[in-house]
């Protein structure tokens, strides 16, 4: 039954995380302004993979106009093929998102929100008792039902603290506990920067990666038989003239494996080069079957953001 079903198209989905680094960060080689020079080569690789929804994280957005955001950028420049949807999380439409954008060529959504990783979820801006990073969280959701095949399922994203680790455990109980209202009805996928990993999966044990899949979750990177353990984080300086450096004598350019990565200096090293974005499935419905890392370089020859996106294909079962 299997093997039927993954001939099918309808079958298949395809989604991406991706961390864009929020407008406020101003990178070195960002000459013109923040985001302006990094566009491109975000619309480029999302364009190329063309996935069915992509979480996103440190998505700027704002109520001027005037001010060059992230959201705004992101739908002006996918508006020919995706609609975004979530809310800020300090104030509705202002700061920062980590918003769920779709195919609305193959998709239909069903229903969307945004939900706070608190106390009080159902509360805007709320946040729980230090220790955290001063960043309030939120969680995206939404549900989405394809247009050829009418199957239904559930992106949430999600950008947890990241400072603590106790933090992030008390962030993701209100995730699970959100999923735990749908987790029969159809398959749920989760995306986010989880702010927790290394190189070599050594996750300390309190920390949220290994709770989740001590909880069932599985981790799109381990069940995918076609995937690599490129880092999704890398070590450079984007601040001196580090990756320069690091370019021309190859490193970082070409998507490095982990195994084979060589230090290149103090301030750009295999040592501090983490996996910290992540797709899990959330309950049976669902199997991966490709996992990968998009290295800039390899696709669009830039520098998108100081992450490297995630993308994941799979089957509905």
């Amino acid at each position: 039954m299997e093997n039927d079903i993954s001939q099918k198209d309808n079958y298949k989905f395809k989604v991406m995380s991706y961390n864009v680094r929020c407008r406020s960060d101003t990178l070195r080689y960002e000459v013109d302004g923040s985001v302006k020079t990094r566009l491109k080569y975000v619309i480029k690789n999302i364009l190329s993979y063309m996935p069915d929804s992509i979480g996103f994280q440190e998505v700027t957005k704002s109520l001027d106009a005037k001010i060059i955001t992230w959201d705004l950028l992101l739908k002006n420049e996918l508006k020919n093929n995706y609609i975004g949807i979530g809310l800020g999380r300090d104030n509705h439409n202002i700061s920062e998102a980590n918003p769920i954008f779709f195919n609305k060529n193959t998709l239909i959504l069903e229903d969307q929100g945004t939900k706070w990783l608190s106390p009080e979820p159902d509360k805007p801006f709320t946040e729980f008792d230090p220790p955290r990073d001063g960043c309030k969280r939120i969680l995206t959701y939404a549900i989405l039902k394809n247009i050829k095949s009418n199957i239904v399922y559930m992106h949430i994203n999600t950008h947890l603290d990241y400072k603590y680790p106790e933090n992030r455990i008390r962030q993701i109980k209100v995730v699970e506990n959100f999923i735990s209202k749908y987790k029969n009805d159809f398959p749920i996928i989760l995306t986010g920067d989880f702010n927790c990993g290394n190189k070599k999966y050594e996750i300390e044990k309190g920390d949220v990666v290994p709770y989740l899949l001590k909880n069932g979750f599985i981790n799109s990177a381990f069940e995918a038989k076609d995937s690599d353990n490129f880092w999704t984080f890398p070590a450079i300086d984007y601040h001196r003239d580090i990756y320069d450096s690091c370019k021309k004598r190859g490193f970082h350019k070409n998507g490095t494996k982990i195994k084979e990565q060589k230090y290149c200096d103090k301030n750009c090293d295999e040592e501090r080069s983490n996996i910290i974005d992540y797709c899990f499935r959330c309950n049976d419905k669902i199997k991966f079957t490709k996992y990968k890392v998009i290295n800039d370089y390899s696709l669009c020859g830039g520098i998108s953001s100081d992450h490297y996106p995630i993308y994941i294909e799979g089957i509905f079962l």
